[in-house]
């Protein structure tokens, strides 16, 4: 009798997660993490405005065949300013409009990457369903910013206004205080969000056109504006303060975050995050490549559904 070698279909996963991704160059790269994500998975995708026209039409030739993919409306994202917020809000809003099913959406930048199979992130959402996986942290307490210098300390990150100059920004003299007795709330930019959370922030955001014009006046936004709306909310006893991110900041080459390579691979292996930032398919494609056979040897591919 012959042996079947064929493997079984992968068993479908016990949730859905949309994937919500703001990238603004390396089209090859990003192609890589969507074909990384299951098939099922909703994927909303912003290019930066800024970004060469070559390099949108790349990203739409490379996907146009990935079924529930979908590009939205593109917003100039200048470092630190407001416009990373909108092309955020960009993602959240057409997720939400377009009646997408889906029990949590995670916020990827285009050089981010799973460090974990499909199965396992989906397992360990639907283990922990209903948690919010955010970092957030109050502004007016100690916190990891507030020894940080100049621009970068807080509160005065929120609660002071800044002025943008070419490149310059440009700390106004004078605190102010946050609408409606908000208190200020920060941490990392990248989160993993219930459902429920994702449809209150995009409610709110509608019905608080004061606390966006609040937020634009502030510096680096994207790393506070959705920690306040979650954590002045309901919803607030269920933010976890974990991202789910594996960031490493403290080499001392720059860029930071530092870019992980072939030799970060069992560091990336033994960590308990689910994905990882960042990579650079040019400077090393050889540690992706690393991640998906480590996968596909376990009979649990990454683009599997």
């Amino acid at each position: 009798m012959e042996a079947n070698n064929h493997r079984a279909p992968p068993k479908p996963l016990p949730i859905t997660i949309a994937y919500l991704i703001l990238a603004h160059s390396a089209p090859d790269q990003l192609a890589h993490l969507v074909h990384s994500l299951p098939e099922n998975s909703p994927i909303l995708i912003h290019i930066d405005l800024r970004a060469d026209a070559e390099i949108y039409e790349r990203c739409v030739e490379l996907l146009s065949d990935r079924p529930k993919l979908k590009f939205v409306k593109r917003h100039k994202c200048w470092w630190g300013s407001f416009g990373i917020v909108e092309g955020t809000i960009s993602l959240i809003r057409t997720l939400v409009d377009d009646g997408t099913n889906f029990d949590y959406a995670t916020l990827l930048s285009g050089s981010d990457y799973p460090i974990k199979s499909n199965s396992k992130i989906a397992e360990f959402l639907a283990r922990n369903r209903g948690r919010e996986f955010i970092e957030s942290f109050l502004l007016t307490e100690p916190n990891r910013w507030s020894n940080h210098a100049r621009n970068y300390r807080t509160p005065e990150k929120v609660l002071r206004r800044h002025f943008r100059f070419r490149s310059r920004v440009i700390r106004l003299p004078g605190s102010r205080k946050m609408l409606a007795g908000l208190q200020p709330y920060g941490g990392s930019q990248w989160w993993t969000l219930t459902s429920e959370a994702i449809a209150y922030v995009a409610q709110f955001v509608d019905a608080s056109p004061g606390f966006r014009s609040f937020f634009k006046q502030s510096f680096i936004p994207d790393e506070s504006f959705f920690q306040t709306i979650i954590s002045n909310s309901y919803l607030v006893n269920r933010v976890t303060g974990d991202n789910l991110r594996l960031v490493v900041n403290d080499r001392c080459s720059p860029p930071y975050p530092a870019i992980l390579k072939i030799d970060d691979l069992d560091m990336l292996l033994s960590s308990d995050k689910l994905f990882a930032r960042k990579f650079d398919i040019q400077r090393d494609a050889a540690v992706l490549q690393a991640l998906d056979e480590r996968n596909n040897a376990s009979g649990d591919s990454l683009g599997t559904s």
